[in-house]
């Protein structure tokens, strides 16, 4: 039946299937195979998911295991009162000393990491998944090298030139602060150096959060007491660091932290047996557009006492997913100011945790573009050389 529908009608219909549902519609027929495999489409779902807070999954990882669980079967599952379990996943890559990392994830590629450094951008739903190349970049040489050191990670996504790129950030405790800085991008395939970094990691083990083509964390200039915190942006397209302008906040001694929610950086202000304040920037780099999103109170999460953070919107319910510390997850309802806790079996005591679309974004993105573009190039060639004929006939 679906041979005889428009076209229009069926990529509209199809915007709205589950992205493993989707990979099997490929199986109905070449026509539905051709639009699914199209760029154009994979754009469109990839946009509509974004959009409509669907098709999320969320990767927990405890060590060198790692879980997922659909976030709508999770609210649906949770708010039925239904025993929630978490799927235990297999990964292209080989494990070592017990631990991989999860470095980031956008578009529905999401990065991982081993003990040896190596490095992976994986598509789960297409379990597609490719190696980056080793570190080509020579180390600077230094007439004392540190003794400590820590690295930190950041995946986004370069619009203009359609690129993906991954950040290595090498910092050495050491004062002033040292480190060396690298970007992997996809289309070139390749890495190299950076001119450095003046700032220090507060959070040692916090990857970078992705928003508005930027990478974020939180730094200081100098590792002292006194020594004021900043939001700093590493921007993939210019590849420069600057400063983002933060909300007036009146205590000065609440903790800060970065997060995202619906494609907007948040700042979550953590202050010491209250609560927390979660304040989200709705017109990127504009100070005057942070507004407070949220306030949740310690006593409210009588559980436990620590930092959170926001994860994800819920489709359709007004509900927030939240993570506290490194071993709670729950629900928090905007508009009645409500906390409902998750209980998941299998649950690891401690873990970390990222939000992944499911898409259909392939790894060899750039080719099958460039392979679209002069596809469309030679359609519409040879649609002007079919209507010159026809006027020809036709004079």
């Amino acid at each position: 039946m679906g041979e005889h529908l428009p076209f229009e009608l069926i990529t509209e219909i199809l915007l709205r299937v589950p992205t493993k549902d989707l990979l099997r519609c490929r199986c109905i027929s070449k026509r539905w195979r051709f639009l699914i495999d199209n760029p154009c489409f994979v754009h469109q779902q990839l946009a509509h998911s974004i959009q409509s807070f669907s098709n999320q999954t969320l990767f927990i990882r405890h060590k060198s295991v790692l879980r997922i669980i659909d976030l709508n079967s999770l609210a649906q599952d949770d708010s039925a009162g239904a025993s929630v379990s978490l799927t235990e996943i297999n990964y292209p890559l080989m494990c070592y000393s017990d631990e991989i990392k999860l470095l980031g994830s956008c578009n529905g590629l999401i990065c991982l990491s081993n003990a040896a450094d190596d490095v992976i951008i994986w598509n789960p739903s297409l379990r597609k998944h490719r190696f980056l190349p080793n570190f080509s970049v020579k180390a600077k040489k230094r007439s004392q090298m540190p003794l400590l050191s820590v690295c930190v990670y950041g995946f986004g996504f370069v619009h203009n030139s359609e690129d993906y790129k991954l950040l290595r950030l090498l910092q050495y405790i050491s004062q002033p602060a040292e480190s060396d800085v690298c970007v992997y991008s996809m289309a070139s395939n390749s890495w190299r150096r950076i001119h450095n970094l003046p700032y220090s990691l507060i959070y040692p083990q916090k990857m970078g959060v992705f928003v508005n083509m930027a990478l974020h964390w939180i730094m200081t200039p100098e590792l002292t007491l006194d020594s004021p915190n900043y939001i700093v942006g590493f921007n993939l397209e210019s590849e420069d660091f600057s400063v983002i302008p933060q909300p007036e906040i009146l205590d000065q001694s609440c903790e800060i932290d970065v997060a995202v929610l619906d494609c907007c950086l948040c700042m979550v202000a953590s202050y010491k047996d209250t609560g927390v304040d979660v304040w989200i920037m709705n017109n990127y780099g504009k100070k005057d557009s942070w507004s407070k999103l949220f306030s949740i109170l310690q006593s409210d999460v009588p559980w436990s006492n620590g930092f959170m953070w926001p994860l994800a919107y819920c489709q359709g319910s007004g509900r927030i997913l939240v993570r506290q510390d490194k071993n709670i997850l729950f629900w928090y309802d905007v508009k009645r100011k409500l906390v409902q806790k998750i209980e998941i079996q299998r649950m690891p005591s401690s873990f970390d945790t990222e939000v992944c679309l499911n898409s259909l974004v392939p790894l060899d993105f750039m080719e099958n573009s460039k392979k679209q573009r002069a596809a469309d190039k030679d359609s519409l060639n040879q649609r002007d050389d079919f209507l010159s004929v026809g006027f020809k006939l036709i004079l």
